[in-house]
């Protein structure tokens, strides 16, 4: 996979493995969860993104009118935004790790031993990152997303999988095959939540549960410390079997069953009240956007809010111009918490923060 390194001729042929995300790193960290909770109308979708390395990233704006080219440097795919969204990005602009977008849609990834991206055949690319970015500016429904999944090839080099909502309460999962991307929605998908294990092996697993025909008992948070893919599943499937309305402290308090020591964010999207409600590992506060109150209008420079500024007493985020240093730095962070496992140096932060940079434009 190579990346195109804008005004760096000497790193352009690097190959840059794009989903140096959380979930990756040891068999330890690969516990991330989404789930859909509640009625249809006014549904829940509450995400738990886990890490072993750090919780540094950002809370992006991402406007609608904009012109958008991947990063990646083979038929880079080009596309429009017809919707804002708020993403949460810990790879930089560009490239959410989930997000929603201000028809409802939200988006979130796990990390799936299972899933294989099919080859690339005469299609514009872009990364596994970028696929979510891609189908969050496009598509305002779950079955929107799913009509756009082949109009762009995925190169990665890791295996995610991926879990959508709309507002109206539908949800998929995408999981990539050597075929294609397998998507399940409607009856074939009859518990709203993910894991990292593939979505008919999850199924299967939780029919050996209470309350899903077999008699293991649902696993407690106070017993399950570390809780693997099929107890977080039987977990948040049980959460998920009352569609009774739920609030929004009891959607955390289901995130906090299947947390564990790698937990850095908690997500709470309420796609029908277009409001993100979100927590730090390390804080109790709860930090809320509400999304009719921020501009999504296209400008010069993406706005983001950098989550390691965040304290306690800062509920109410500010988004500022995103500078490439302070985004360099982020991303340098990163890469040294994943340079064990990679081998990636920090140093090439600065040119992949210019090239994500640079992928925005407005259309004036």
């Amino acid at each position: 996979m190579k990346i195109r390194f804008l005004g760096n001729p000497e790193l352009q042929a690097m190959r840059l493995p794009m989903a140096l995300i959380g979930c990756l790193v040891t068999s330890a960290a690969l516990a991330c969860s989404t789930v859909a909770l509640g009625p249809d109308e006014m549904t829940l979708v509450a995400y738990s993104y886990d890490t072993s390395a750090t919780g540094a990233g950002f809370v992006v704006v991402n406007p609608a009118g904009a012109n958008r080219t991947s990063i990646m440097e083979e038929e880079p795919a080009q596309w429009q935004s017809a919707y804002g969204s708020i993403t949460f990005n810990q790879l930089g602009v560009g490239m959410p790790t989930a997000g929603m977008n201000t028809a409802g849609l939200a988006i979130s990834l796990m990390w799936n031993d299972d899933a294989e991206f099919p080859p690339v055949a005469d299609r514009s690319v872009v990364n596994e990152l970028e696929f979510i970015q891609f189908l969050l500016d496009r598509a305002g429904s779950v079955a929107e997303a799913i009509s756009l999944v082949d109009e762009v090839g995925v190169q990665a080099l890791v295996p995610i999988h991926y879990f959508i909502a709309d507002a109206t309460g539908n949800t998929a999962a995408l999981t990539p095959t050597r075929e294609g991307l397998a998507i399940q929605s409607g009856i074939d998908l009859p518990v709203r939540a993910l894991t990292n294990s593939s979505y008919d092996h999850l199924v299967e697993g939780l029919a050996g549960f209470t309350g899903f025909g077999g008699h293991i008992p649902i696993p407690l948070a106070s017993k399950a410390v570390d809780p693997g893919s099929l107890a977080r599943f039987a977990i948040t499937a049980d959460a998920a079997q009352s569609r009774e309305m739920i609030s929004v402290g009891e959607a955390f308090d289901v995130l906090t069953s299947v947390e564990n020591p790698q937990t850095r964010w908690q997500i709470v999207f309420a796609p029908g009240d277009q409001m993100v409600h979100f927590r730090l590992a390390d804080q109790t506060a709860q930090h809320e956007i509400d999304m009719s109150a921020v501009d999504f209008a296209c400008h010069s420079v993406s706005l983001a809010a950098n989550l390691t500024e965040l304290s306690e007493d800062r509920v109410n985020l500010t988004f500022q111009p995103i500078e490439i240093g302070p985004l360099t730095d982020v991303l340098g962070q990163v890469l040294e918490g994943f340079v064990d496992a990679t081998g990636l140096s920090p140093e090439i932060a600065g040119p992949l923060a210019s090239a994500q940079l640079g992928a925005v434009s407005c259309r004036f």
